[in-house]
């Protein structure tokens, strides 16, 4: 058995009265005034077997018999109705020559009794030979039967719904399957393939599901981008609050105490309680603020780091693409100021403050890497 290409054998057209006209006189092959074949899309027509060409359908003028049909039947009075649809069906590529007429015919039953079985509402089926590849247009007015309001009426949505396309090639490859089988042919007539496993898809349909799969993927790409930079701004906004309760220590009352003043504190035992001692409401408010100094500069360290690291990713990207996005670049501007702000506010406190805080960053900083380190011992183990 040869192996299924990937090709689209059979999509449908969906034309309102304003697009009806164009194309019957394609499916005709009537010429325009330059004396040329009206054609639809790009179709490449070839005047020297057009004679070849042939209609299954009853013979009729398409317009006259189509206007005349729409007067019998109820239609919402809209341009944007579709009063026409039209299956375009391709003999498969591994079907001989010979068999190809007997395969349009017995296309055009299948369409029929699937989509007219009364025979009141068929356009046309022609069978174009003249084209790339032989095909065939089988066009149709879409109407059904209300059972609420007791009429006919045109409906494509419901007649070419989403459970028809869906089951559409399946129930043409049964149809298929049998046309080989009843005559004993030996060779294979595959209407599923690579383009309709999962159902039929019209032409713009295959087109418009390539366009979304890339704007998908655009917005996938987007929103990560916009996720890094809203953790940014969050790891930011949290860096700016503790920057601004730093510059609030000043005014708290107490000075900030180094190691050795905290150890050089006097204190005097309470009669009765060895649990407490006395000390200063000076030496009191001192330690306070210390201990503030002490957390908000532990705080600082953790977003700043957390900030900076992110910052960092960030830019390595950007220079791996050799040019800077815009937003990343106002970022790390950004960024650098808010850095330099911080700076300048320690650069305001007092040198012993400064120095202060400087140790317990440090000690703050020996800590967590020792921690880096036990917990890595710990994973070697």
């Amino acid at each position: 058995m040869r192996k299924r290409e990937k090709y689209n054998m059979a999509n449908v057209k969906k034309a309102t009265r304003a697009a009806m006209g164009h194309l019957m006189r394609h499916y005709e092959r009537s010429i325009d005034e330059n004396g040329e074949y009206i054609k639809f899309g790009n179709q490449q027509i070839n005047p020297s077997r057009t004679h070849m060409n042939y209609n299954l359908a009853p013979e009729h003028n398409q317009l006259e018999f189509t206007q005349n049909r729409l007067k019998e039947v109820h239609v919402l009075k809209r341009k944007d109705v579709n009063v026409m649809c039209s299956w375009v069906v391709t003999a498969p590529k591994e079907l001989p020559e010979e068999y190809h007429k007997e395969f349009f015919e017995r296309t055009y039953k299948y369409l029929q009794q699937r989509y007219d079985p009364d025979e009141k509402n068929t356009i046309s089926a022609y069978v174009h030979m003249d084209e790339v590849s032989p095909h065939m247009h089988f066009a149709f007015i879409p109407v059904v039967y209300d059972k609420k309001r007791g009429w006919e009426k045109v409906s494509a949505k419901e007649v070419i719904n989403k459970t028809d396309l869906q089951t559409f090639h399946k129930d043409f490859q049964s149809e298929m399957d049998k046309f080989v089988s009843e005559h004993g042919y030996q060779f294979n007539c595959n209407v599923l393939n690579g383009a309709t496993l999962e159902g039929n898809k019209s032409i713009e349909e295959l087109k418009r599901g390539t366009a979304q799969q890339t704007l998908q993927n655009v917005h996938r790409a987007t929103k990560k981008k916009k996720e890094e930079l809203n953790n940014l701004q969050k790891q930011k906004t949290v860096l700016e609050r503790e920057i601004n309760a730093l510059k609030d220590m000043k005014d708290i009352q107490g000075k900030v105490l180094s190691g050795q003043q905290i150890k050089n504190i006097k204190t005097e035992n309470i009669l009765l309680d060895s649990e407490k001692v006395k000390i200063s409401k000076n030496d009191l408010a001192n330690l306070q603020k210390s201990a503030l100094l002490g957390e908000q500069a532990e705080k600082i360290y953790d977003a700043s780091k957390s900030y900076l690291q992110k910052a960092e990713s960030v830019l390595r990207q950007a220079e791996q693409k050799q040019k800077e996005p815009m937003k990343e670049k106002m970022e790390r501007l950004e960024l650098k100021k808010k850095l330099e702000t911080y700076n300048k506010a320690l650069n305001q406190c007092p040198e012993e403050e400064l120095k202060t805080f400087r140790r317990v960053l440090k000690s703050v900083e020996g800590k967590k890497d020792k921690a880096i380190q036990k917990k890595s011992m710990e994973r070697n183990l």
